[in-house]
């Protein structure tokens, strides 16, 4: 399938935003993005607000501007405001599976999201602009191979995690697929996190759990873990695939759309 990218990517998803903007605002249909048509589109979100700038200090340089363009501005400004009203999003590479696109993340367009769900993405590299400001809107997230590390997540890269803001309203955490090994101290971010999937990484040890006080429902399948008796307290618990290994060197196996609940695809755009 063609990779479409630049001002052709941009094309189709303002004439795919506008004709799907009802049942995208309803949250029955899901748009699904991939990391580099993301990051365009971010890029042009950009340039339009630098543009807006200008009105005050120089109104007719800002006129002259937009005039030039106006049927461009115009359905920026309109794709502007249905992506701040999203409360759903998908990002997925379109590079081969298991691979990590190592564009930038971009989410500042989407302020209201709720549900977020990214895979193939490359959240270690460089800090991804505009998750941590999502923390007090979003209730799910799952992010499959797209870190190397809880806290390039869910924490700051420069303050320490103590004193990093807290996920307040994420109830439900997948990170499955990461090749992650440490459960490290970003979970103490998560208060209100009930289920938590970590399974399908390279854990061997538990750590850190207790600190996610409302936690009920955990994953730790696939992984390297040789005891989980201290876990007794979670209500629901999965580690199948045989991941508690005897010993060390055990080894461990380890534009479409579609409604309610699907995404709307705007990969191929």
């Amino acid at each position: 399938m063609e990779i479409v990218t630049g001002d052709r990517y941009l094309e189709y998803l303002v004439k795919f935003v506008d004709r799907n903007a009802g049942t995208l605002l309803e949250g029955t249909l899901i748009l699904k993005l991939n990391p580099a048509g993301l990051h365009y589109v971010q890029s042009r979100l950009e340039a339009l607000q630098e543009l807006e700038g200008l009105l005050a200090a120089a109104p007719v340089d800002y006129l002259r501007a937009y005039v030039s363009d106006l049927g461009d501005h115009r359905a920026i400004e309109h794709l502007r405001r249905i992506l701040g009203l999203l409360t759903s999003l998908k990002v997925f590479s379109v590079l081969p599976p298991r691979s990590r696109d190592p564009t930038p993340l971009s989410l500042q367009a989407f302020g209201g999201l709720r549900v977020l769900e990214l895979r193939g993405c490359d959240l270690s590299t460089s800090p991804p602009r505009g998750l941590l400001e999502l923390r007090h809107t979003l209730e799910k997230l799952i992010c499959h191979n797209s870190t190397d590390a809880l806290r390039h997540v869910f924490a700051s890269r420069i303050a320490d995690i103590k004193d990093s803001p807290e996920w307040t309203r994420l109830t439900f955490v997948s990170c499955a697929l990461n090749r992650l090994v440490l459960m490290d101290e970003s979970l103490q971010l998560l208060p209100s996190v009930e289920t938590l999937d970590l399974s399908r990484n390279h854990f061997a040890k538990v750590d850190n759990l207790h600190r996610c006080p409302k936690l009920q429902h955990l994953d730790l399948g696939f992984n390297r873990l040789r005891s989980i008796a201290s876990l007794s307290e979670i209500s629901v618990m999965s580690a199948k695939g045989g991941n508690i290994i005897a010993d060390a060197g055990d080894v461990i196996n380890g534009v479409s759309a579609e409604g309610d609940g699907s995404a709307a695809d705007a990969n191929g755009c």
